[in-house]
């Protein structure tokens, strides 16, 4: 039987690709193997197009990565999670999961975190958590969802909101599920600004919380899953169309339908 290869997102066979990004933009590909990615904002900043450049790069990297090995060994473990406060998770207990998910990328460097226990592992074996890192200046700076995993495990964890929400969706995708992300507005000063990024998700089977529809799951700021602020709109990821009813439809931008 043949075996179906995927290439992974910047492995060298795709060291050529634009991934979306326009010409005029610099996008060095580095990494011990190939897995991350930079361009910088040449033409005066990040800008609206900039950021749906953006959201292409993502979406691309979300297809190639919701199957990575190293991601679905990941699931596995943190389902199967022998220590910490969300684990081990009972078969078909999809909200289980999902939370499980959520307290792991949220890590123990948020806000509402004791000092005792700043920066603790969440999962045996670990040496970190996940932290929150701003991109460096002037430059939009991609991690694959692998390496992201790969450095919160070693204690060397430094990712901003779209690195955590591709690598958590990547999780989630693996473990069978939908994935969007979600546009809101983190600033009351700028409504409908591009400024933030959640993920969003649906169990496959009704659930007694939210039935069929999907909910939000904040990875930044210490927010319990089902909470956010408010919501501008929703950007495909991983998701078929069957999977949208028209109040998601709607909340998509035409280019991203």
């Amino acid at each position: 039987m043949g075996q179906n290869h995927v290439t992974p997102a910047f492995a060298p066979s795709l060291a050529s690709a634009r991934w979306g990004i326009k010409n005029q933009y610099d996008r060095p590909m580095r990494g011990g193997v190939n897995q991350q990615l930079r361009y910088t904002f040449s033409d005066g900043g990040a800008t609206d197009e900039s950021f749906v450049q953006t959201l292409t790069i993502l979406q691309e990297m979300c297809e190639k990565y919701k199957d990575d090995p190293e991601v679905i060994r990941f699931a596995r473990r943190l389902y199967n999670g022998r220590i910490g406060d969300f684990g081990p998770v009972r078969n078909y207990d999809e909200l289980g999961e999902v939370a499980a998910v959520a307290r792991y990328f949220q890590g123990s460097f948020a806000s509402n975190t004791a000092d005792s226990e700043l920066g603790k592992p969440l999962l045996e074996g670990d040496k970190g958590s996940y932290r929150y890192q701003y991109d460096p200046y002037d430059t939009e700076y991609f991690q694959s969802p692998a390496k992201v995993i790969r450095d919160i495990q070693a204690g060397e964890s430094g990712a901003d909101c779209d690195d955590i929400a591709l690598a958590a969706a990547c999780v989630i995708a693996a473990s069978g599920r939908p994935a969007m992300l979600m546009i809101v507005d983190a600033d009351e000063g700028s409504p409908g600004a591009y400024n933030h990024v959640l993920l969003a998700t649906k169990t496959i089977q009704p659930n007694s919380i939210y039935g069929s529809d999907w909910f939000p799951i904040e990875l930044i700021h210490p927010l319990p899953v089902g909470h956010s602020v408010k919501v501008t709109q929703y950007i495909p990821l991983i998701v078929r169309d069957y999977d949208l009813r028209p109040r998601e439809q709607r909340l998509i931008p035409t280019k991203f339908r």
